[in-house]
């Protein structure tokens, strides 16, 4: 396995601010709430906000993106991370959240994973700052640091972790 940082496998940007004006119509919007407790952005609930032409490029979200929080007001929420599983067409996202573009090529299902591992859970939460709320920045995030197996072991760990995700799930259910 090897040892790389996550700003040499891809690119970090800060999500956008809306006005309070700007909310509630316009186009799709990913905001905390999508992400917290899932290792998916929860699109059933997207918000709305408006974003011109320009945004829509800039701020967009493309399948294999991962979305962690920048800000929240309690320590174990900063920091958390879920995988966009599906390009989302003129869809922006929240100025409380960075978007990790991999250029690398990451295993998706890996990626749902790995960024919750206690290694990399500690390593966001002892550099997160206290504030009135628990933020990190995107130099916190490039220079976190992680092994990466082969492509095949990526689609390997991740498919046991889907899987066992969809167990718990069902036993949920029952």
């Amino acid at each position: 396995w090897e040892q790389r940082k996550l700003g040499d496998l891809g690119s970090l940007k800060n999500g956008m601010n809306f006005s309070k004006d700007a909310m509630g119509h316009g186009y799709a919007f990913v905001n905390l709430q999508n992400i917290f407790g899932n290792n998916v952005v929860e699109v059933k609930s997207l918000g709305l906000a408006e974003a011109s032409e320009k945004q829509l490029l800039e701020y967009s979200l493309q399948k294999g993106d991962v979305l962690f929080v920048r800000s929240s007001v309690k320590l174990e929420g900063v920091g958390e991370a879920a995988l966009v599983a599906e390009t989302l067409e003129n869809t922006t996202y929240s100025g409380f959240i960075i978007r990790f573009r991999d250029e690398y090529g990451l295993n998706n299902d890996f990626k749902k994973f790995v960024f919750a591992t206690k290694k990399v859970r500690d390593q966001k939460m002892s550099q997160a700052t206290n504030s009135a709320n628990k933020n990190i920045s995107q130099s916190v995030l490039e220079n976190l640091t992680f092994e990466i197996p082969s492509k095949d072991e990526q689609k390997q760990i991740g498919e046991y972790f889907s899987s066992l995700d969809n167990l718990i799930t069902l036993h949920q259910r029952e």
